[in-house]
């Protein structure tokens, strides 16, 4: 099975999608990983992890 990458346009799509329901990332500014415990772990309420999901899955769908 081929390994599928996101385009930037998509991974721009999702950023927005996390920063608009997630306070930390909007706070952190981005996705990246950091190689910091203390940045790369944040606390994210179930319901915006839920949303988020939602909205990912959504966006794909739409896409295809």
């Amino acid at each position: 099975m081929k390994k599928q990458t996101l385009t930037r346009k998509q991974q721009k799509a999702l950023l927005d999608i996390a920063k608009r329901l997630m306070v930390e990332v909007e706070n952190r500014g981005d996705l990246e990983a950091r190689g910091c415990d203390s940045e790369d772990f944040i606390e994210v309420p179930v319901w915006g992890i839920q949303k988020a999901m939602e909205e990912a899955y959504l966006l794909g769908k739409a896409e295809k």
